[in-house]
């Protein structure tokens, strides 16, 4: 008995002191504060991490760089970013861009997950991807895709030079307060339309072309790979290493097929 008793008082004060110890170490910075890897943020407590989420058009703390340092150090191009996020991280990563969390996927098979949800996706063209994550009220609202009536009609479309993927790019790698004019600061129905309607007219069918990295949101919490992500969160799409393994016969059609539910993209059919 004595032996027993010995035992496990042994084993307590070992517990104990090993206790104390590993109290007295120095923690290496949460890394999993999230399930989806990627880009961690440089932080002590998880008082520091910022909301995930953010409504579409909430400016972001511009003090808190979040990623962008990383994200400078590594590239200057989007789809270079996307790239290195694929081959670190694999098809589900995630990175911050200042204080807005934002989550990449280079699977199709994670856009058929998507797809699953399309009747919360917000009525946001898939072409604003530094303009959403500046939170550039023309082109960030909360609206239902679903409440829109979203065809194109027979009318001339203006091509809006802000959706262009080089503007966009540059946006992306400029993490500073953007200021385009004070007509930029509202976004009403047509104003919607009208960003969804670039889709036909920014698009052409070349491999180039349909590569433009994409963006979708949803105004619910949605799970993709058994992983959740909360409702606002942009989520970019890696196009170009979704194609890649496509023939150019079936490119069109394919890429028609798997994202024909997109904000805009019923548009697409018409383009040269």
């Amino acid at each position: 008995m004595l032996l027993v008793i010995l035992y496990f008082v042994l084993n307590f004060a070992g517990f104990f002191a090993f206790l104390a110890i590993w109290n007295r170490l120095p923690k290496p910075k949460p890394f999993d504060y999230t399930t989806i890897p990627g880009m961690k943020l440089n932080v002590s407590t998880a008082e520091e991490i910022p909301e995930l989420v953010k409504m579409p058009g909430e400016k972001v703390d511009f003090e808190f760089k979040g990623n962008f340092e990383e994200i400078k150090n590594t590239t200057s191009n989007l789809r270079d970013l996307l790239d290195f996020l694929n081959t670190k991280y694999g098809p589900l990563s995630s990175f911050w861009w200042s204080t807005r969390y934002t989550v990449v996927i280079s699977d199709e098979k994670f856009l058929v997950e998507l797809k699953k949800f399309r009747s919360n996706l917000v009525a946001i063209s898939p072409f604003s991807i530094g303009s959403y994550l500046h939170g550039q009220p023309k082109y960030c609202n909360s609206t239902k895709l679903n409440t829109l009536k979203t065809s194109s009609g027979s009318q001339k479309i203006h091509v809006d030079q802000n959706l262009s993927e080089d503007v966009q790019n540059r946006l992306l790698m400029t993490l500073e307060d953007v200021d385009l004019g004070e007509e930029d600061f509202r976004c009403d129905v047509p104003q919607i339309l009208e960003n969804l309607k670039q889709c036909k007219v920014q698009l052409k069918k070349t491999r180039k072309s349909l590569s433009r990295p994409l963006l979708v949101v949803f105004d619910t919490e949605i799970w993709v790979d058994a992983h959740p992500i909360p409702k606002f969160i942009p989520i970019i799409i890696h196009t170009s290493e979704i194609i890649k393994a496509w023939s150019d016969d079936e490119l069109f059609p394919k890429y028609y097929a798997q994202l024909y539910w997109l904000p805009g993209f019923s548009m697409i059919t018409e383009i040269s």
